[in-house]
């Protein structure tokens, strides 16, 4: 079941919150939610490990929070990437920024900690995030540790640019070779920074060369849901078979059924359009049983049902005593248009029944307009010109016996009764109607007056003989 609230809890006391949405960017996850008061929280994620959460009345525009949701890809509920975020852990606690900055510090680079420290400007004062990552670079320092010296430095320019470390170290030489390394791709210097080349392919993952190189080191690193964001938004952007049939497969190893098909709906509402998508996302609407998007699929992309596909939509629909009241009438009318359309043969069956179930809510003079645009399919006509004869007949009072015997074909025993009783009224003398009252009384289970009306039929029957 899709993760649509989130438990979070701050000294002992626990809070729900609706998801609204999550960005992954980069190594980060940032889950958007809020409470009962409309107040907004986020919830951070490195690579998958959950960091800490807070709230934020106002964020900062050049925010990284912001900046997640502007430049990476974003991911609205239900989805199974941000199920499997959120299934982490049963709940998330709220955690001191010292206590947590200090933790980070025993499972990550300092690099990476400096990196890690940049999520939360909008929750922590930026002088003193400055000040933490100036003091992880003073720390590599001491120990000589030259190389993550400047790939902190590089982190705290990008955080904070007229940072007073910036100035200090902007002569050093050292620092200035490797400047010089980085901007020529040394391969050696570049592969032992997967923090700067991840961000650096990132960055421009659209190019083909690009988005392999950072497809495969997700794979290396056992990132697959970040492998299977970039993908997403890489078939989508490309548009090409090739890359949605390589995200097919991804998809196809990991999530089944309602996972598989919330997949494929983001990919179609994101504007992936080639048709192999639609084929495999009505296939699972299908076989989800989703009527509503079905219709809906075939409406706006124009598909055809294969036979097969046609037979199963058929089976649902008379597996489902519910089917019609779970459309709309327009889409109730699009879904016979197709079966008819389709010559299958349990159409006409399937069309009495609607009409059955319409007549539950709407006066004969709706449905024989609703009907008419099924009229010229040969097994829709002589079903719909009993509707018109229904609508021809509701006003005439010598012929409500003729109404109740069409308003029983339709299944509305009901209604049926109502016209035999102002028939039998209006003729006193005919049995029939007091016959077909007796039918009807027993085919709706009301024995007494089935039995009254019987014994009646029988006592008129014998005064004629």
């Amino acid at each position: 079941m899709p993760f649509s609230t989130v438990t979070v809890k701050e000294n002992k006391q626990e809070s729900q919150l609706q998801v609204q949405r999550m960005a992954i960017f980069n190594q980060c996850k940032i889950i958007e939610a809020v409470n009962d008061q409309d107040e907004t929280y986020y919830l951070f994620f490195h690579k998958g490990q959950y960091l800490n959460y807070a709230s934020a009345k106002k964020l900062t525009k050049r925010s990284y929070v912001n900046k997640a949701f502007q430049k990476g890809i974003v991911f609205i509920p239900p989805h199974p990437l941000i199920d499997f975020v959120l299934s982490s852990q049963p709940q998330f606690s709220k955690r001191s920024f010292n206590g947590l900055f200090k933790k980070l510090q025993n499972y990550y680079s300092l690099q990476e900690t400096a990196l890690i420290a940049t999520y939360f400007e909008s929750f922590i004062n930026k002088e003193k995030l400055s000040n933490f990552i100036e003091s992880l670079f003073y720390k590599e320092r001491r120990d000589g540790k030259l190389l993550s010296c400047y790939r902190i430095l590089h982190i705290l320019k990008e955080f904070s640019p007229h940072h007073r470390l910036a100035d200090a170290f902007s002569g050093d030489l050292d620092f200035n070779r490797y400047d010089e390394r980085y901007k020529n791709n040394d391969e050696t210097i570049l592969s032992s920074d997967p923090i700067y080349l991840e961000k650096k392919l990132y960055s421009s993952k659209h190019h083909d060369q690009s988005f392999q190189k950072l497809s495969n080191m997700y794979a290396k690193q056992g990132r697959i849901n970040d492998l299977l964001a970039i993908s997403i938004q890489q078939a989508v952007h490309t548009q090409e078979p090739k890359d949605y049939a390589s995200l097919q497969e991804l998809i196809d190893s990991r999530f089944e059924d309602l996972d598989r098909l919330y997949l494929l709906e983001d990919l179609y509402k994101r504007g992936l359009t080639i048709e192999t998508l639609q084929q495999d996302l009505l296939h699972a609407y299908i076989e989800n049983e989703k009527f509503k998007d079905i219709l809906k699929l075939i409406h706006q992309t124009g598909l055809t049902l294969t036979p097969h596909q046609s037979d199963q939509l058929v089976k649902m629909v008379k597996g489902n005593e519910d089917a019609a009241e779970e459309l709309t009438t327009e889409e109730l009318q699009m879904l016979l248009g197709h079966l008819l359309e389709s010559g299958d043969p349990e159409a006409a069956e399937i069309l009495t029944q609607a009409i059955s179930s319409l007549l539950d809510e709407h006066e004969i003079s709706y449905i024989k307009k609703w009907a008419e645009p099924l009229k010229h399919h040969p097994q829709a006509e002589p079903i719909i010109k009993k509707v018109d004869l229904m609508n021809e007949l509701i006003e005439d009072p010598n012929q409500q016996m003729k109404l109740g015997e069409l308003y029983h074909e339709f299944r509305q025993p009901q209604k049926a009764i109502e016209c035999m009783s102002f028939d039998m009224e209006l003729r006193e003398e005919d049995h029939r109607p007091v016959q077909w009252l007796a039918k009807l009384y027993q085919e709706v289970g009301m024995k007494e007056e089935h039995h009254a009306y019987k014994q009646l039929y029988i006592d008129m029957v014998k005064r004629r003989a």
